[in-house]
């Protein structure tokens, strides 16, 4: 099954079977089964096929973000069933290599997907919550610039490292116990930080706000959180604090993706996700994210006060 090969691209000089063969391997990687990518890849096109005249310049980067954001859909979807179907099962290459980029030209039909994934590989990513494993596959499998990484989660580049990095422990970790193990000693850290600045928001104390920051940390606003009131980019702890204490000092505590974030409400709507990228104990990049395109890729869940 080709999904793109039946009909039209823009640019004529695009191979269609290299294409399709390209965003089912994609698939495939985040969602563990040929069948899956399949569909995944149907829908991406559909997608294109009703896309505005001229709103696609680039068909391979348009396709690949749809796949990559369809897929993330997929994986959080309650309905999926993560573990690979019994004629999904993939043989090959040890983990331990180094992951080289794809080359999609190798894996035009089902039989060479599953000859060219590590069950062990897949696995290991089954650890890995939605978002870690869409960054993770993106960027260390297929070498995706974090830039591009982020505009496919709806993330910055900051986040999209961090998120790609929490994956790559994951799938280094010797057993699920150990990933485990891991995973929480970070979210306890990442929680303790912004409890600490959440706290410190509702209190309305900016001073108390810049304690847990990084001295250069950087907020970066999308742009329905600019037309909200936030500026698009505020740098150093002190400014960053100042200019959340004015907007959006009412922030609600919540979990993005497992780990500590905040949420904005407004008229008893989410109007706005605050998300915190933690190093070291000190927030290094505050995300402002008030898309309605990008709040429904979130995983989003309330933050049990007891946590």
């Amino acid at each position: 099954m080709n999904a793109v090969s039946d009909a039209p691209l823009l640019d004529p000089d695009i191979d269609v079977d290299e294409l399709g063969a390209h965003l089912r391997s994609l698939a495939y990687r985040m969602l563990g089964s040929p069948g899956e990518a399949d569909r995944v890849v149907a829908e991406a096109w559909q997608r294109r096929q009703g896309a505005a005249p001229g709103s696609v310049l680039d068909e391979r980067t348009w396709l690949s973000i749809v796949v990559a954001r369809l897929s993330l859909q997929r994986l959080r979807s309650p309905v999926h069933d993560h573990a690979p179907a019994p004629d999904d099962e993939a043989v090959a290459v040890p983990l331990s290599e180094p992951q080289e980029p794809v080359d999609p030209f190798q894996e035009a039909d089902a039989a060479a997907l599953r000859e060219a994934v590590d069950p062990d590989l897949l696995a290991a990513l089954e650890r890995l919550a939605p978002a870690e494993r869409v960054a993770f596959v993106l960027h260390d499998l297929y070498d995706w610039h974090f830039e591009d990484v982020a505009g496919a989660l709806g993330r910055t580049p900051v986040a999209a490292r961090e998120l790609a990095i929490r994956g790559r422990c994951a799938v280094q970790a010797g057993s699920d116990d150990e990933a485990a193990g891991a995973a929480a000693g970070a979210r306890a850290r990442q929680l303790d930080v912004v409890r600490a600045f959440v706290e410190a928001a509702r209190g309305d104390d900016p001073a108390a706000m810049a304690a847990p920051l990084h001295p250069e940390v950087r907020l970066r606003a999308d742009g329905a959180a600019i037309g909200l009131g936030a500026e698009a980019i505020v740098e150093g702890a002190p400014a960053v604090a100042a200019h959340l204490a004015e907007h959006v000092a009412d922030l609600r505590p919540a979990l993005l993706d497992g780990y500590a974030a905040a949420v904005w409400r407004e008229d008893q709507a989410e109007r706005m996700v605050v998300g915190f990228t933690v190093e070291d104990r000190l927030v290094l990049e505050i995300d402002l994210v008030a898309d309605p395109g990008i709040l429904p890729l979130l995983d989003l869940a309330p933050l049990d006060p007891r946590a």
